[in-house]
């Protein structure tokens, strides 16, 4: 919400101009007690809905700690990777690969597994076949 919101939220601004209302509103958020309640009412909110790199590396520390106190070797490479991430140290990348079958009608799938399977019976039997002689 914007000071435009908020004032027309707490006043009868209905029958003012949109001007008249950014006028008035940042007239009162000129108004060195009225910033400072609003500073006052904004940081626990900001505080609360923060969730930043700190907390995420302290967290991941935290579960290192305890996978290293139950040796759970598998927990502790898992702590130690999401932190080299929260550094930047790994990147992931992924990519989006069309399928090359897609359309393709199913019967048409089935019927070349089966004729790449008679042909990979067919190689495997002349195999066996030229061993013998």
């Amino acid at each position: 919400m914007n000071q435009s919101d908020a004032y027309r939220h707490a006043y009868n601004a209905s029958k003012m101009k949109p001007m008249s209302v950014t006028v008035n509103a940042s007239k009162m958020m000129a108004d060195a007690n009225v910033a400072l309640r609003v500073e006052t009412l904004r940081k626990p909110v900001i505080a609360k809905l923060q969730y930043g790199l700190e907390q995420a590396m302290a967290e991941a520390a935290d579960a290192l700690q305890v996978s290293r106190d139950r040796a759970n070797g598998g927990a502790m490479v898992s702590a130690v990777t999401l932190r080299a991430k929260l550094m930047g140290l790994i990147i992931e990348k992924r990519m989006d690969v069309p399928n090359p079958f897609a359309g393709v009608p199913i019967a048409e799938l089935e019927a070349a597994d089966a004729a790449l399977s008679a042909i990979l019976t067919a190689k495997e039997a002349s195999k066996d076949t030229t061993r013998s002689v």
